[in-house]
């Protein structure tokens, strides 16, 4: 996108600015309607973790992911490295596709315009001066951030953009594909009059990894990451917590469709779609799937603690789930006070010590954990028992949540 009529530019505050990085969390969302009349009773509190799950306030420091979202695209090479892809080429591997996905998962609701720079613009350094990797270094990735503005601010103008992706050429040596990530700056960098608080720098492969612009899209608008991060050297498992589910938890997810929490969260289900159950005795609800775009009730929340919820959503074979190993009705633990990558979310498995698809799902044992007809789970403490009641033929499940007082401690399970 060439330069136009120019906005006033502060790239010297931006430089100033852009090596300081912090979490810059909080986020709004109005309250839902509720199975009984206690709505506000399901409200998680905002904590002051990063990406709180928390649905009680909204930080008007992030973009609304509602209407049109344009967002912009610069591509960047290297000194001594001629780019094999041309940017057309490059922004194909991610463009449509994650518009599509997004627009999916919002049923219609939040559009990304995406607008490509035509040519590759050229940093100072080789991709290798900047030591880019997973766990970048704050000053390294200070010069990056500052010498990519410097590039790109002469040819592009920013003005009126929600997202900035920042792409590298994926043939240059020193670019590390498992660097991609969004960067948060502690104070935003004002450039031709555009405050940018967060950018995504992106390093990927060509073709880049599955769904991988649309997961860092989504921390663009304070999603965080469901996934599991061992500690160095560790074998363990990245996908323990919500395994296929989610594409915020794994890109490569056969059930990438974003929790129907998510989308409470986003502002993209109406108050009559999301149900609270708050009194103690049986209730009865039909849940539209998650995927679907209808007008039913798409989510039900149980009050479980202070920071917590049980979420109960229906799950198919539709939208962004064409993959999906099972379909049925999913259950699974929100936290606010779990901070982005420290489980925040831990989806509850309707058939333990079962495991399903072990040659395409992230973490099988998860995979065919979503109730079927006939089927119940009752939390470890026995206070909340989900039974499964039908499968009607326009695609809702029926379902009884039963509530009693808390009980003693017991492990989760099918009841």
């Amino acid at each position: 996108m060439p330069a136009g009529s120019r906005h006033p530019r502060l790239l010297r505050s931006a430089a100033a600015a852009v090596s300081v990085f912090a979490a810059v969390v909080a986020w709004t969302l109005t309250a839902g309607p509720t199975a009984s009349a206690a709505g506000a009773v399901c409200l998680l509190p905002r904590t002051a973790v990063h990406h709180s799950e928390g649905v009680s306030s909204w930080e008007s420091d992030y973009a609304r992911p509602r209407g049109d979202v344009k967002a912009l695209m610069v591509f960047l090479s290297f000194p001594g490295t001629a780019p094999e892809l041309s940017p057309q080429q490059v922004t194909a591997d991610h463009y449509p596709s994650t518009a599509r996905f997004w627009d999916r998962a919002s049923y219609g609701q939040f559009r990304l315009r995406l607008h490509p720079v035509s040519r590759w613009l050229q940093m100072p350094h080789p991709a290798g001066y900047y030591d880019i990797s997973r766990d970048w270094a704050a000053t390294q990735r200070a010069d990056y951030l500052r010498d990519a503005l410097a590039v790109a601010d002469p040819a592009v103008d920013f003005h009126g953009y929600d997202v900035v992706y920042l792409v590298a050429d994926p043939d240059a040596p020193g670019v590390d594909s498992d660097a991609t990530k969004v960067v948060n700056l502690a104070k935003p960098v004002t450039v031709d009059g555009s405050p940018l608080r967060r950018m995504v720098t992106v390093f990927e492969r060509h073709p880049p990894d599955r769904n991988v612009l649309a997961h860092e899209t989504g921390h663009i608008f304070d999603l965080p990451d469901l996934y599991y991060r061992p500690p160095a050297g560790s074998n363990a498992d990245w996908d323990t917590h919500v395994g296929d589910w989610d594409l915020m938890g794994s890109q490569f997810g056969l059930a990438p469709e974003p929790f129907a929490w998510h989308k409470w969260k986003l502002g993209w289900l109406r108050t009559d779609q999301v149900g609270c159950v708050s009194r103690t005795g049986t209730t009865y609800q039909d849940l539209s799937p998650d995927e679907t775009r209808d007008t039913g009730t798409k989510l039900l929340v149980v009050r479980t603690g202070a920071d917590t919820v049980l979420a109960i959503e229906a799950r198919s074979h539709a939208g962004n789930d064409r993959t999906a190993c099972r379909q049925g009705v999913l259950l699974y633990q929100v936290r606010s006070d779990r901070e982005s990558g420290d489980g925040p979310i831990d989806v509850l498995d309707g058939h333990p010590g079962h495991s399903a698809c072990s040659a395409t799902s992230v973490y099988p044992p998860l995979a065919d954990a979503p109730l079927g007809v006939g089927e119940s789970y009752a939390t470890p403490d026995r206070s909340v028992r989900v039974t499964v009641t039908g499968h009607e033929p326009d695609g809702d499940w029926a379902v009884k949540v039963t509530l009693s007082a808390l009980g003693g401690e017991g492990t989760g399970r099918r009841a």
